[in-house]
């Protein structure tokens, strides 16, 4: 097989492997597993066998169906589309894995099938959203990560469950309609669909009211996706009550796609400097840089209030959404690599956190943080993973979370915003709090060591995590030839 068609694999497969487990689950409910994992493993060797080719030529097009962009389907892989395609398929693999056990303990037997279906769709979709090169395959792609995203969230079937995936379905919605809008008022005026292709197109276009109209309700509505503060509402209930797997590709990727969107719009498309929309696109970016910046303090304090370890997570989900997208969009190039940069220590550290929270369910059933004294006596591995992926959530040194905050800092220093600067490193204190207490809690409390025997959860639980939380370590020790990336397609985009 062509190296040439990897692109369009990337989102063929899992959809036909998704298209196919029901049928796998009427003739054998435990096949659905081997199955989603081979589906998901061929993605993830797909993916890593690109980045050869990326390397080597920069930027990777596909033209489905032969017909040349803008009038045919383009699959485009930038750097970040690539990075992204990379996290995506890894972390899937390692969350997926950690599914096999767990998910008996909390869906019901039926619908396990329906389970593995649901996660085949939204890592496809995910796929698809980060490659694709036009606006209508960008709607569709999220429209099917949206809705299996509800689904999952209320894939239990409990009372509240239902009530957080409705809540999740509210925003979504309105977040949907309000894409498709932009995406109708560009078209309008422009003509176009390919990214790149309007890009072009809209220095010349009389229609400045309704492009720039666009550009505010694109920015908006991804904002929904991303959960950044006020509009972050939907995320607690629905990142805590989901089925920790869930929670966990939830937290480490789906509202990455939120950050993705505004990406494309506010660099791929309207980030070349056109005239009618420049002070409107500055304006829009230092919005959100400051919607970012309370949302790191916003969700740190409110995580240093929870009970319960799933619902402080996924407080800190929106505190850690903020530090990307405010390095994104604060208009500084150090700051955007550390931006860049933290995507991927984010979902290793977060996706890490989730998991073990889940296997302290699956084991004993602990919910709340008081409960879990003494446990990384009992829990080893399990503990000592969540203590390790803290140095990253927490942002201290040898840690991914380190480079990224490191940069971070940096950009904000690069651009004299010493507020900033403030509102970064007290969300790295409040972050040190919440997370510290767990770890006191786990190793610092409790029975004595003699009295307790070791009894883990089953390998194929904890192992992934330990490979997360040991990803954040090995990541910000051989943060260089990343980091050096990054820099190299920071300097493409319009950040000074």
């Amino acid at each position: 097989m062509s190296v040439s068609s990897f692109p369009i694999l990337l989102t063929a497969i899992p959809l036909s492997f998704a298209a196919l487990c029901p049928i796998w689950g009427m003739w054998k409910k435990e096949a659905c597993f081997p199955w989603s994992v081979a589906g998901v493993s061929a993605t993830a060797f797909i993916s890593w066998a690109l980045v050869s080719k990326f390397s080597a030529v920069g930027t990777i097009g596909y033209k489905v169906g032969g017909w040349a962009p803008p009038w045919g389907i383009h699959i485009r892989i930038d750097f970040i589309g690539m990075l992204l395609a990379v996290v995506i398929s890894s972390a899937g693999l390692l969350i997926l894995i950690y599914s096999w056990r767990y998910i008996v303990h909390e869906v019901e037997e039926a619908k396990i099938p329906y389970y593995y279906t649901l996660y085949l769709l939204i890592f496809a979709a995910m796929l698809g959203f980060s490659i694709t090169g036009d606006l209508f395959n960008l709607f569709v792609f999220m429209e099917i990560f949206s809705i299996t995203s509800y689904a999952l969230v209320a894939v239990s079937g409990e009372g509240k469950a239902l009530r957080a995936a409705f809540k999740y379905l509210l925003m979504g919605a309105v977040s949907s309609i309000t894409v498709l809008f932009s995406i109708a008022f560009l078209y309008s005026v422009i003509g176009s669909l390919n990214m790149l292709d309007i890009s072009k197109r809209l220095p010349n276009t009389p229609y400045v009211v309704v492009v720039n109209t666009a550009l505010a309700l694109f920015t908006a509505a991804f904002a929904v996706k991303a959960a950044v503060f006020p509009v972050h509402m939907w995320l607690p209930d629905a990142h805590s009550i989901a089925p920790s797997p869930i929670s966990a590709i939830l937290s480490a990727l789906v509202i990455k796609m939120g950050v993705l969107g505004i990406f494309r719009v506010v660099f791929t498309i309207y980030g070349h400097g056109f005239p009618s929309t420049s002070n409107l696109w500055s304006s829009l970016c230092g919005f959100v840089s400051w919607a970012a910046a309370f949302s790191i303090v916003i969700g740190s304090s409110m995580a240093i209030i929870q009970r319960e370890l799933k619902v402080m997570i996924a407080y800190s989900s929106v505190a850690h959404i903020g530090y990307i997208l405010l390095g994104i969009c604060m208009l500084a190039p150090r700051g955007m690599t550390g931006g860049i940069f933290n995507i991927v220590a984010h979902a290793m550290g977060k996706a890490c956190f989730f998991l073990v929270a889940g296997s302290l369910i699956y084991k004993h059933n602990m919910k709340r943080i008081r409960e879990l004294r003494g446990i990384g006596r009992t829990m080893p591995v399990t503990a000592g993973a969540f203590a390790i992926a803290s140095l990253s959530i927490v942002g201290l040194p040898p840690s991914a979370g380190f480079m990224a905050k490191w940069y971070l800092l940096w950009g904000c220093f690069q651009k004299g915003r010493y507020v900033f600067v403030a509102m970064v490193l007290l969300g790295s204190l409040l972050s040190a709090i919440y997370c510290f207490r767990v770890v006191y809690y786990m190793f610092f409390t409790g029975p004595r060591l003699h009295t307790q025997k070791v009894d883990e959860v089953p390998p194929s639980m904890y192992v992934p995590a330990a490979l997360l939380s040991l990803g954040t370590l090995v990541l910000g020790i051989y943060s260089t030839p990343l980091i050096s990336a990054i820099n190299k397609f920071v300097g493409s985009l319009p950040v000074k």
